[in-house]
């Protein structure tokens, strides 16, 4: 099956607005994709998986730098932020991107949870190498799930497409378990509270600005949740929050759907004024200079 390269701007563009809503998406990944998201830190609001065919690379996940190689597949979900740095000018992959709608469509809470072991073990594992069988088996369900997408005029494509998903997942779940390659220790304490505090931001970043909420639906105080984020990732949970706002604003910035006031608002601050203060501290300029740029 042929896979067109227009998938990938699609998917870049939608990833731009955040419009995925009950979105599914397969694509092929290539190095004369990089420069469109080379050090790029993207949050991931579902799931992302690249399943590397030839060539090499290196890439961020939750600020930790990890090395690809042909066989690796890379297993991105809600709440990571990952970054390419680099890749080998024949580095090829083929990734499947399903948003948190279609998989909420896709899997009871019991089967997510239950049978699909990449949770809280893969914010600290997020790379696994495969056999070569192993990838010829994904590669397989990844381009038969693009085959149901393109059949639009099949009277059951979504339950197809569903099914086909869930037998991908079954077959993942599968080789991850049964793979003598995956990291199989336990998480920290520290990785889970470090895993909740990913959700919820990606939830809730554009009303809540305080340490403290995120701390409190985690049952810990906000300076504990500070010394855990600074330690596993280099950075404060303030900066985590205010660089999400000010990537959103940026955004929302350059779409003319939205006057200043508008995006103050939608970001939750308690005026133009503090957004127009908020906005210039990080850019330099004003959000009407950056509006004009």
């Amino acid at each position: 099956m042929k896979l067109n390269d227009d998938d990938f701007e699609v998917f870049l563009e939608r990833l731009s607005y955040n419009d995925f809503e009950a979105y599914i998406n397969v694509f092929p990944f290539k190095s004369v994709h990089a420069n469109k998201l080379v050090n790029s830190n993207v949050i991931l609001k579902s799931t992302l998986f690249i399943l590397v065919l030839n060539g090499s690379g290196v890439i961020d996940v939750n600020f930790r730098q990890y090395e690809l190689k042909a066989q690796d597949i890379v297993l991105l979900s809600f709440g990571h932020f990952f970054k390419i740095k680099a890749l080998s000018e024949d580095f090829t992959a083929l990734a499947l991107y399903v948003s948190k709608d279609y998989v909420d469509q896709m899997f009871s809470a019991d089967m997510m949870y239950k049978r699909v072991k990449y949770g809280v073990q893969m914010f600290s594992n997020p790379v696994i190498n495969l056999s070569k069988p192993s990838v010829i088996r994904l590669k397989s369900r990844i381009t038969f799930i693009k085959g149901l997408l393109n059949d639009t005029s099949h009277s059951y494509q979504n339950e197809m497409v569903l099914n086909a998903l869930r037998i991908y997942f079954l077959d993942l779940s599968h080789l991850l378990e049964t793979s003598n390659k995956m990291v199989n220790r336990k998480p920290s304490n520290d990785e889970i509270y470090l895993k909740k505090f990913l959700e919820l931001l990606v939830l809730h970043y554009k009303e809540q600005h305080l340490v403290e909420f995120y701390a409190s639906k985690i049952n810990i105080t906000g300076h504990h949740l500070t010394l855990i984020i600074k330690r596993l990732c280099g950075e404060t949970v303030s900066e985590f929050i205010f660089q999400l706002i000010f990537a959103e604003a940026k955004i929302m910035l350059k779409s003319p759907k939205m006057t200043i006031h508008q995006i103050a608002d939608e970001l939750h601050f308690s005026d133009q004024s503090a957004f127009g203060k908020f906005f210039k501290r990080r850019s330099g300029v004003s959000p009407k200079e950056f509006r004009n740029l």
